[in-house]
């Protein structure tokens, strides 16, 4: 009884508690910290209900030792080092000389330059990591009504964004936030964004006939652009294009996917262009200091100071205001580099730069097979293939979203990206003989076919 309801409804109430709840690191504490403990629950339960002997797809797999590298480098960064190690790593000097100057012999100390903060950073990997375990045992069935709920809390969090944006109305759920902006359940506009970009290759799957996934498409679309995202915007036209070219061909799926590919490039060639200039010439609210191109490059320029290993998980905060101008400061607050990959690079170093481009090759490497897919004969392989590829879009417009912005550091997207890998990773499970979830009759038919 337990294994059927781990397997059919624990991975569909902990994401829908997920993107109501976890729209935000800094401001919804007790909200994380609650999503965090049901996790670790559900975790427990996972592990309790796996039935013995078990042995997952070798893509599956693959994705657990992703996901357990990178639970594993924040823990490392927590193991304390001795003196003589710790001392000699790059940004610790002040450190070594604070306690010479002191009298006080040198202790054993973390790598991280803020461990607290690190600690945080570890537990926030729970709830995506929850959703790996649930989602790689779930039912066909439960995969299906996750991309629903996904649909659904986006479109629900789109229309909370066009309530926010009238004037009078303060709605917004959290403190710190874009104000006046349409956020939705999040405390940033580009992380609803985000959100809805990645709930358009699930509507392209899910809705029923071409009709309907239009419509869904454009009130997605509609969505995105009521953020005000730059960003966004620039990536729901390749979005579009690959739910209709690839995740749900209207046209030949061969010459589709090359065609959408076309797309896709000569948006981001533009649009880093059109960017570009608008950042030369719009000076922000907050200065010059708050350009994305100025925060970027300054967390770069801090993460060759801190290399090779970075300053710590969740050490951001603590090192960026050392590389501001002291002339241009003000007081605007300054969480993340936006760009992950930035931070990344500041606070991982080397290590962490290496299993970012592990998950982007994995993920490049699945997005390569599922174009080489051709027709298949079985129907259940065919659903399969074609919840991986809409996964796979889901998941490479949260991976583009993190050059100049920072979703996956939110509980909600985490869990979505999450959601996302493992459906590619189940791509195959059929050809590797775990054939009963994807015959199982789904809670509606599922029309690929049109």
């Amino acid at each position: 009884m337990l294994d059927r309801v781990s397997r059919e409804l624990l991975l569909l109430i902990l994401l829908v508690l997920g993107l109501l709840l976890g729209g935000s690191n800094s401001g919804g504490i007790w909200a994380n910290a609650a999503l965090q403990a049901l996790a670790l629950a559900m975790l427990a339960i996972t592990v309790c209900t796996a039935p013995a002997g078990a042995r997952a797809s070798h893509l599956v797999r693959t994705l657990a030792w992703l996901a357990g590298a990178i639970v594993a480098l924040p823990l490392l960064q927590l193991v304390p080092l001795p003196p003589a190690a710790w001392s000699v790593l790059p940004g610790r000097d002040e450190i070594a000389a604070g306690f010479d100057l002191a009298g006080l012999g040198r202790p054993w100390l973390p790598l991280s330059l803020d461990p607290d903060a690190t600690l945080a950073v570890l537990v926030s990997l729970l709830p995506p990591l929850a959703v790996t375990a649930l989602a790689a045992r779930a039912s066909r069935r439960a995969l299906w009504r996750a991309m629903q709920a996904v649909i659904v809390l986006a479109l629900g969090s789109a229309a909370l964004g066009l309530v926010q944006r009238m004037p009078g109305l303060d709605l917004h759920p959290y403190a710190l936030t874009n104000q006046g902006a349409a956020v939705g359940l999040f405390a940033n506009r580009n992380h609803l964004a985000s959100l809805l970009l990645a709930a358009m290759p699930c509507a392209a799957l899910v809705a029923g006939r071409r009709g309907a996934m239009l419509a869904a498409l454009a009130l997605l679309a509609g969505g995105v652009l009521l953020t005000g995202s730059d960003a966004g915007a620039l990536l729901a036209v390749p979005v579009l294009a690959l739910c209709v070219l690839f995740v749900r061909p209207l046209w030949h799926p061969r010459s589709a996917v090359l065609a959408g590919l076309g797309v896709v490039a000569a948006v981001v060639v533009a649009g880093a262009g059109w960017q570009a200039w608008r950042y030369a010439q719009a000076e922000p609210a907050g200065g010059a200091e708050q350009h994305r191109p100025v925060m970027i490059a300054k967390t770069l320029l801090a993460a060759r100071d801190y290399a090779p290993l970075g300053s710590g998980g969740g050490s951001f905060q603590r090192i960026y205001p050392r590389y501001e101008d002291p002339a241009r400061i003000d007081p605007e607050y300054r969480n993340h580099a936006h760009s992950d990959y930035a931070e990344v690079a500041l606070e991982y170093g080397l290590p962490g730069l290496l299993l970012a481009l592990a998950v982007l090759g994995w993920w490049g490497q699945g997005v390569t097979a599922l174009v080489r897919a051709g027709p298949v004969a079985d129907p259940a392989r065919g659903e399969a293939l074609a919840m991986a590829r809409a996964g796979a879009v889901m998941l490479g417009a949260v991976l583009a979203h993190s050059a100049v912005d920072y979703p996956l550091r939110t509980a909600a997207l985490a869990m979505v990206a999450a959601l996302a890998g493992v459906l590619i990773a189940r791509r195959d499970e059929i050809k590797s003989g775990n054939i009963n979830d994807l015959r199982e009759p789904p809670a509606q038919p599922l029309r690929i076919a049109l």
